[in-house]
């Protein structure tokens, strides 16, 4: 008989991909007409509640048009939001909440600070690793499956091919803190769940952009990774001006992006499965070249130019360029990529065969202006 009772808890639901995960386990729940409870940990910032953070998505402009069919009213009974920080989670404080159900764990919440500073390593130290590793050791006894959802950029390629199961890397092959400690936090979750007889999968999505699949189109609660490079020239050109900008950028690296609807249904499909690692990427790379020249003609910024290091000597624009988004972005931008170097996408494109992989490529000046109109603000707090 098939299991109608689904129970989830979900981590990271106010952010860019675990918003659109709430999203599709609701159209899930709904369509399926399936019983069960989903808990999001949602912690509460200085000007907004945990309970205002969550009815942000459910705004006509953050959320997708599907859910203008979902029955609210029973959604938002089965919707339970615990205000926590992950990083000082208390079980005990949980189990009025929890009570005696057993729970799939969908942790998707993290920073993605790509930063190599000392305050990006402890960032990303107490918040992706510490708060994941107290989240699961926390709530062991109340669940029944972990889902962690990681990076592509946990990879590494052998003979050109990036699959599932190539995890082995060394400490050189890392650009940032983020990616070392993705690849740490993975071994260990497994570890515990391992230690405790938890069924685990991980997810490794690339990098994410706006929706492709689900209208209306475009829309991401965050504007990050990628956003950030036109993010600066928008608001550089209102305060200063459009001044010469030289652009350190490797012309033969690119980025591997994926939409966040795309993602989200992937992942929702894989939950109930045996799935045990799935890359959830692109079939190829978008050019950082045409990605750059993209984001300046939608922000209209012409004064710039390519070069292939960071200049010595810096105007003014430039050194705040590569103090801020520069210093996330240029590992990126600046990588050396084999033509022949590629994810193998084929257990997602199995699980995903009724939905065309969207192509990035044609529609990225469309995600640019999507963002450039509304300011590169946040939708969400």
């Amino acid at each position: 008989m098939r299991n109608t009772t689904h129970n989830y808890i979900l981590t990271g639901s106010t952010g860019i991909l675990g918003s659109h995960i709430l999203y599709e386990l609701m159209q899930s729940i709904h369509n399926n007409n399936y019983r069960g409870r989903i808990v999001l940990l949602i912690r509460s910032k200085k000007d907004v509640t945990s309970r205002d953070r969550f009815l942000e998505l459910l705004s006509a402009e953050a959320a997708p048009d599907y859910l203008n069919a979902i029955d609210m009213a029973r959604m938002n009974r089965l919707i339970t939001i615990i205000d926590s920080d992950l990083r000082f989670l208390d079980c005990s404080s949980l189990e009025a909440e929890l009570g005696a159900g057993k729970y799939h764990l969908i942790h998707c919440a993290a920073s993605v600070n790509l930063g190599t500073s000392a305050s990006a390593l402890a960032d990303i130290r107490n918040n992706n690793y510490l708060g994941t590793l107290n989240l699961v050791n926390s709530l062991q006894n109340y669940l029944s499956k972990v889902s962690y959802v990681s990076t592509a950029f946990s990879l590494c390629s052998k003979d050109g091919t990036i699959v599932e199961q190539n995890t082995d890397r060394t400490d050189t092959d890392f650009r940032n803190h983020y990616e070392r400690y993705k690849v740490q936090t993975e071994k260990e979750v497994e570890e515990i769940c391992k230690a405790h007889k938890l069924p685990y999968q991980v997810f490794r999505p690339s990098i994410i952009c706006g929706r492709l699949v689900d209208y209306p189109y475009h829309v991401i609660p965050r504007f990050l990774v990628f956003y950030l490079f036109g993010a600066f020239f928008y608001k550089a050109k209102a305060a200063y001006g459009e001044q010469p900008v030289r652009i350190a950028m490797n012309t033969t690296s690119g980025l591997n992006i994926i939409p966040v609807d795309y993602t989200a249904k992937a992942i929702v499909r894989a939950l109930p499965t045996d799935i045990k690692a799935l890359n959830i990427v692109s079939r190829k790379s978008v050019p950082n070249i045409f990605t750059a020249h993209e984001m300046m003609r939608v922000v209209g910024w012409t004064n710039y130019e390519i070069m292939d290091k960071c200049p010595s000597i810096q105007n003014p624009l430039e050194k705040l360029y590569y103090r801020t988004v520069g210093a996330q972005l240029s590992h990126y931008m600046n990588t050396p990529e084999s033509p022949d170097a590629h994810f193998n996408v084929d257990i997602l494109r199995e699980l995903m065969k009724d939905i065309n992989e969207p192509n990035v490529d044609a529609h990225f000046g469309e995600l640019c202006t999507y963002a450039m109109e509304r300011g590169f603000n946040n939708l969400v707090a």
